[in-house]
């Protein structure tokens, strides 16, 4: 005679819900576990979609399609199995359920369980005894029940209440003109880089190296420089706006963002408009109507790529999720693409107009963060600035020289290790200084080519006959950090100096002798600016005020983003404390080009022949990053492998390093630590890869001057 649970049991098993409902609780379990977690990290900044061009279509099919595709297909599965025995189709069932509460589970684990196997076993033990009671118990099923409405919750949550929904739903709001006069003939040009504090442009005496940066230096001599401007907000979709329409971020921002005025309202009634801006929408669609990257079928491809790489940072313990590229130092492409495809085999732009004058054309390389499409687009539509018509309204925001650092100063770019940098967790460099040190030095290559861009952007206006009466202004919407063991880019106390202090450079209409002006400005002060000179101000009200008016603020105070607060400062504090930084860079990095290239110990190794030091042996071997690639370049490609970098096994962090080419040492550096083992990355000189023959070589250096080779490429 069975015993009473056992009868309870079996009566239990008797009253499952049907098919439809256990399919919905197939679905709420998986966006708890997944969904959910997803949409709470791309719903927290539209950025996302916006920087891949994606469309409301792409947005609301990738929404839909990850809440409701995966279960249906697990449903599918139940009802064919259930066709051939209800019994296994119920073990079916509970096998999903187990997968799936150990994934909600997953969510509260991998905190305190940060290795991947204590993770994995708990959280498949909660979803198996949640299973268990599934299987027994009529009350559990109930409560999966009352859960089926989470994924249409969720999902509704996404579209209508996340920032996202401002890209679904773009509003048509935002006027088309401005109280006041109608504008003058004016053309305007404004060119917003990205990640770009003000002390890179710097000697020690905070001069402008004219040497590593001609055109900042040139545009200084016929520009005001406003050399101690500040930005108001760490990130870009919030930074971008404040320069666009001269207020404050506000503590949150409104889901459904409408920018009402902006320098588009007030100069669309007297000027046409041409705008690119890289990750936010302030041009209302009135105006400005958004330009979709690519095909559907391109735009829907690169959104699954990076997906897969956000999805598995979301779900994954640490051990696993720190394994996988950078999701918070690049808006797109983190996942690296077309690994094994040389570089050098990768179509090229063929299109003059789709690059910028003397660079070479804009691939799109293997590697993560390597899509060129933006650039491509600014650059068309820079060489296609024109003075005929009515007076233009030209804006351009470009992620440069932003991450990832790609691009040598002429404009070949090489294949990096991610989107990211090594030697950077979480947006905090390492203790280590070299890798950081690395990043100065890469960021200020990149520097070089976002100089080069500028000299194009001011040679195509000359071509078109607008410079001299133009209002032609160039600033960034923020900076970023290289203090090791510091924040890189949310900002603090600490970096301040390098996160708040961006680059401005304005010449007004007819202005041919430069100035520097040392004076408290902000980037809120651009938009009251371009009001102002253009006559389209009167009746306008901006938070911030109009270049070159008095302004008695002496505190700086940007918004971090991440920790959703206000870090302030003393002014004149920050500013010396920026002066101490561009000497601290300049003795690093020495002014002039060939400084840039001297990095690490052992410096008087360089220019030394291989054959004329004392040559060891060593069980240490190395890795290079796209070792294919040190063969003969043509200036045609596009793409020059400046960067030695890769993995080294045997040796310990700080083991000093050489670089050779054809025998001869051309750059130094060293080991260091990274969450994926020891890792190198050494910057060769350009010309130093441009003869008819490359042979690369990397050794390690015991004794100064003892060379042991752990690697070598080319021919």
């Amino acid at each position: 005679m069975s015993s009473a649970p056992a009868v309870e049991a079996q009566q239990a098993t008797k009253e499952w819900p049907s098919w439809w409902v256990l399919g919905l609780q197939l679905a709420a379990l998986w966006s708890l576990g997944l969904v959910r977690p997803l949409f709470d990290v791309l719903g927290s900044d539209s950025a996302f979609f916006v920087a891949r061009g994606n469309t409301p279509g792409d947005i609301l099919i990738f929404a839909i399609g990850l809440t409701f595709i995966p279960p249906l297909i697990l449903t599918l599965i139940e009802v064919i199995v259930r066709a051939v025995s209800a019994s296994a189709a119920r073990i079916v069932h509970v096998l999903f359920i187990t997968l799936l509460i150990g994934l909600v589970a997953m969510q509260f684990i991998k905190g305190p369980f940060s290795a991947t196997l204590p993770a994995f076993v708990i959280s498949l033990a909660i979803g198996a005894l949640a299973a268990v009671a599934f299987w027994k118990t009529t009350g559990m099923r109930t409560f999966l029940t009352v859960l089926t409405p989470a994924s249409f919750l969720f999902l509704a949550l996404f579209v209508f209440a996340s920032p996202v929904s401002s890209v679904i739903m773009p509003s048509s709001e935002g006027s088309s003109g401005a109280a006041g006069e109608s504008g003058n003939s004016t053309p305007v040009v404004l060119v917003i880089y990205d990640e770009f504090p003000a002390a890179m442009l710097m000697k020690g005496d905070t001069s402008i190296d004219a040497e590593r940066f001609p055109n900042f230096a040139e545009l200084g001599q016929t520009a005001t420089w406003y050399k101690n401007n500040t930005t108001v907000s760490d990130a870009t979709w919030s930074a971008v706006p404040a320069i666009l329409t001269g207020f404050t971020p506000p503590d949150k921002t409104p889901n459904n963002a409408v920018y009402e005025q902006s320098i588009y309202t007030m100069l669309a009634p007297s000027h046409r408009v041409t705008n690119l801006e890289a990750v936010t929408h302030v041009c209302p669609s009135s105006i400005c109507e958004p330009l979709p990257v690519g095909n559907a079928k391109e735009r829907l491809t690169a959104l699954f790529d990076d997906l897969t790489v956000v999805a598995g940072r979301t779900v994954l313990p640490d051990s696993l999720a720190n394994q996988l590229p950078a999701i918070d130092a690049t808006y797109t492409d983190f996942a690296p693409t077309n690994s094994q495809q040389s570089a050098a085999e990768v179509k090229t732009a063929a299109d003059p107009k789709s690059r910028f004058a003397d660079s070479p054309p804009l691939a799109d390389l293997p590697g993560a963060g390597s899509r060129n499409e933006g650039l491509r687009l600014t650059a068309e539509k820079q060489n296609a600035i024109s003075g005929e018509g009515r007076p233009p309204l030209y804006v351009f925001h470009m992620l440069l020289p932003h991450v990832p650092w790609r691009f040598s100063p002429e404009g070949d770019q090489y294949i990096s290790d991610g989107s990211d940098a090594p030697g950077l967790n979480d947006q905090i460099w390492s203790d280590d200084r070299y890798p950081s040190d690395v990043a100065l030095q890469r960021s200020m290559l990149q520097t070089e080519y976002s100089d080069k861009i500028l000299g194009s952007f001011v040679k195509r206006m000359k071509e078109a006959g607008i410079w001299q009466r133009s209002l032609f202004i160039v600033t960034a919407d923020h900076g970023v950090s290289y203090r090791p063991g510091g924040s890189r880019r949310p900002v603090t106390k600490q970096n301040l100096p390098e996160l708040a202090n961006t680059p401005l450079f304005v010449k007004l209409p007819g202005q041919s002798k430069g100035a520097v002006d040392t004076g408290f400005t902000q980037s809120i002060d651009i938009a009251p600016t371009v009001a102002q000179v253009t006559k389209t101000g009167d009746g306008l009200k901006f938070d911030g005020v109009p270049l070159g008016s008095e302004n008695k603020k002496r505190v700086v105070a940007v918004r971090n983003e991440r920790a959703e607060k206000k870090i302030t400062g003393d002014w004149n504090q920050m500013i010396e404390q920026r002066d101490e930084l561009a000497r601290s860079w300049s003795e690093l990095f020495p002014p002039g080009r060939a400084s840039l290239y001297r990095l690490g110990p052992n410096q008087n190794l360089i220019g030394r022949q291989v054959s004329s030091l004392q040559v060891g042996s060593t069980a240490a071997t190395a890795k290079i990053l796209s070792s294919e690639l040190y063969k003969p370049q043509t200036r045609d490609d596009g793409v020059l492998q400046i960067y030695l970098a890769g993995s080294i096994d045997g040796a310990p962090a700080q083991t000093p390093l050489a670089a050779a080419v054809n025998g001869k040492i051309v750059a130094v550096g060293q080991t260091f630590d990274t969450l994926s083992g020891v890792r190198f990355a050494i910057i060769l000189p350009p010309e130093s890869l441009k003869g008819s023959k490359v042979r690369v070589q990397l050794f390690s250096v015991s004794g100064g001057t003892t060379l042991a080779q752990l690697a070598a490429a080319g021919r």
